[in-house]
């Protein structure tokens, strides 16, 4: 009675060899995961690129604080408690400080986003769409530049026209700096259209 029968051994033998197969499976079935390596021009080109979106975000934040700023006083409205011509003057070339404050630095982030070069790998083809070559970084710089001098002109010259409107009145100072505040805050509103692609999270 305590002999092992004889097929005992063989059974044991094909258990083992059926759980060996199985793990064996499972091992099989498992995808083996590869590690890309990258080569030193990679490596750096992904730097590059994490460096310019840290900037670019930094950049944005700036440009969208200062439109936010700009957009709560302008709701608020200029000088509501100025009963005087004179306090009138006074009240909105300080107004006028301030969005000149919002947009200097508005302007100086998205001319600075302007100048960020997006990386590219070395050897990599210039991009040309249906539309042609996109600008480099510098030529759309001497856009804004450029769109920002006529601007300015153009702000001045229409000042000065509010300005004559009321020529020898006491009126005409008020009316000046109110077209000045206005014409500033139009163009703010324009350039954060035309460069509404620089204030997206893309």
């Amino acid at each position: 009675m305590g002999r092992t029968p004889p097929d005992s051994g063989r059974d044991l033998l094909f258990a083992k060899a059926a759980i060996l197969a199985c793990i064996g499976l499972a091992f099989a079935q498992t995808p083996v995961r590869h590690t890309k390596v990258l080569t030193p021009e990679q490596g750096r080109y992904q730097a590059e690129v994490s460096q310019w979106v840290a900037r670019h975000a930094e950049l944005r934040a700036q440009a969208q604080k200062a439109l936010s700023s700009e957009a709560a006083r302008e709701n608020a409205s200029d000088c509501p408690d100025a009963d005087t011509t004179r306090a009138q003057e006074e009240c909105l070339a300080s107004e006028i400080r301030k969005t000149q404050s919002n947009y200097a630095a508005f302007a100086e982030a998205i001319r600075t986003m302007l100048a960020l070069a997006y990386p590219t790998m070395p050897g990599e083809p210039p991009v040309f769409g249906p539309t042609g070559k996109p600008l480099t970084s510098d030529e759309r710089v001497k856009e804004f530049d450029r769109l920002e001098a006529e601007s300015k002109a153009y702000r001045d010259d229409a000042s000065k026209a509010a300005y004559n409107q009321y020529r020898g009145g006491t009126l005409a100072p008020v009316f000046e700096a109110e077209a000045e505040q206005k014409l500033l805050r139009l163009h703010l509103e324009e350039m954060a259209f035309i460069y509404g692609e620089e204030l997206s999270n893309h």
